[in-house]
């Protein structure tokens, strides 16, 4: 088993890499029964908001169900969640044995080099065997991301922006069909209306002619169901409105989505802790990691801070934590911070930098040189440093402390309460 997490610890250096060919091939090799249905969802922002709405809602009827995301929070086995619950690590490193194997080949079968993305998405095909449905979220983009190597029943996408237009394309249209590009042949494909004709258009070119023939896959149209989206509602209602869209297509019931909503805990996704639970302030958790997604839910974080941050002559008292990873235009990414900031001034903002991702994140001294009008920055070289030293402030002169940026910072808050553990990261957390 050592040797296999070090096999996995090693196809980090092969960064990221688009492309189906190794993982279709280490994938047929292990000659897996797959579940009946394959949900694969596609986005810029809130698929897996979405994700985790619909493996809770199959959880709450009863369907065994298994749901792989990206990155994780805290620990790897996350990614890989049966019922709800993170992959146990002998069921992890059980599956990693098989897929090293795998990809070693023999004589007759080449080795494939897979990169740490593409190992461990196999990981939970593997764990979805003798499952009835299983949820896959696409790392990068759509048609070329290595969940898409594999069969589905039916997709899902979510809103689009304009991202990594390094590898998708410099346009929102083009961005688009690389996304929607997860269609399948005579299968349903859910679209969250991008509310632009011309992006719109593209997309249903692509699904007109959905099918990958390298796959065996023979084109032919899928059938769209585009969903609106009214303004102003929550990133947790939008994702009901598009899971209640996708149950209806493949047949699945409905009734506990709403009841999933109400319980679910999508760990640092607008995740509350109590004073009880940080043994400390109460925080709030998110992870805003791009400029589109920050933007989407700074209206969803002032409501909150409104609502639950304790007032101080009148306004919301409250302190913002942020730290972020890199960016293709970081003023561009901190200008609704920024402005946000001016409208709603924290008491204290506190700067550092996350830790743990694949990239390192945007230094401190990077972050200090943009300016921070509402309030004097204060350098933190961790999360746990920032817990500690709001630990030594009274409630009346921190308030609510608002987490946002990067997903790992949010990780790094999770073990430095002590939250890192499966109870914890499930969907259900008892607490």
């Amino acid at each position: 088993m050592v040797e296999a997490r070090s096999w996995l610890d090693s196809t980090k250096k092969r960064g990221m890499a688009l492309g189906l060919k190794g993982t279709k091939t280490v994938l047929d090799r292990l000659q897996l029964t797959l579940p009946s249905h394959i949900i694969h969802v596609a986005g810029s922002n809130g698929k897996g908001t979405v994700c985790a709405l619909m493996a809770g809602a199959l959880s709450l009827s009863g369907i065994e169900n298994v749901l792989f995301t990206s990155p994780h929070v805290a620990r790897i086995e996350e990614r890989i969640r049966k019922n709800g619950t993170p992959l146990s690590s002998k069921e992890f490193d059980n599956a990693l044995e098989q897929i090293h194997h795998a990809a070693i080949g023999d004589k007759s079968n080449p080795p494939i080099e897979l990169t740490f993305f593409e190992v461990t998405y196999l990981v939970s095909m593997i764990a979805s065997v003798g499952s009835e449905v299983l949820i896959l979220e696409t790392g990068l983009g759509g048609r070329l991301d290595a969940t898409r190597s594999g069969p589905a029943t039916a997709s899902l996408v979510t809103s689009i922006s304009r991202e990594h237009i390094d590898i998708l394309g410099s346009n929102l249209a083009t961005i688009a069909q690389e996304k929607v590009a997860i269609a399948r042949p005579n299968r349903p494909i859910v679209i969250r209306d991008p509310e632009d004709h011309d992006v719109r258009q593209a997309m249903l070119t692509e699904v007109m002619n959905a099918g990958n023939e390298t796959l065996s896959e023979t084109p032919a149209p899928a059938k769209a169901y585009f969903v609106s989206i009214p303004k102003d509602i929550t990133v947790l209602e939008e994702a009901g409105l598009l899971a209640h869209s996708l149950f209806d297509s493949i047949g699945f019931s409905t009734e506990t989505i709403e009841q999933a909503k109400q319980i679910i805990r999508w760990p640092a996704r607008m995740q509350p802790l109590t004073k009880l639970e940080t043994s400390t302030h109460p925080y709030l958790l998110d992870a805003a990691h791009n400029p589109s997604g920050l933007r989407r839910i700074l209206p969803e974080l002032e409501r909150y801070i409104s609502q639950h941050a304790p007032q101080k002559n009148g306004q919301p008292l409250w302190t913002l934590l942020f730290g972020t990873s890199p960016q293709q235009n970081l003023t561009e990414f901190l200008s609704p911070l920024h402005d946000f900031c001016g409208r709603m001034p924290p008491r204290h903002i506190l700067l550092t930098q996350p830790h743990g991702g694949r990239y390192p994140g945007v230094s401190i001294e990077t972050l200090l040189e943009h300016n921070w009008s509402s309030a004097t920055p204060l350098s933190v070289a961790s999360a746990k440093q920032a817990v500690d030293t709001l630990s030594t402030y009274s409630e009346d002169e921190v308030g609510l402390v608002v987490s946002i940026g990067s997903l790992y910072l949010q990780g790094n808050l999770l073990n430095a309460f002590g939250w890192a553990n499966d109870e914890n990261l499930s969907l259900f957390a008892k607490h």
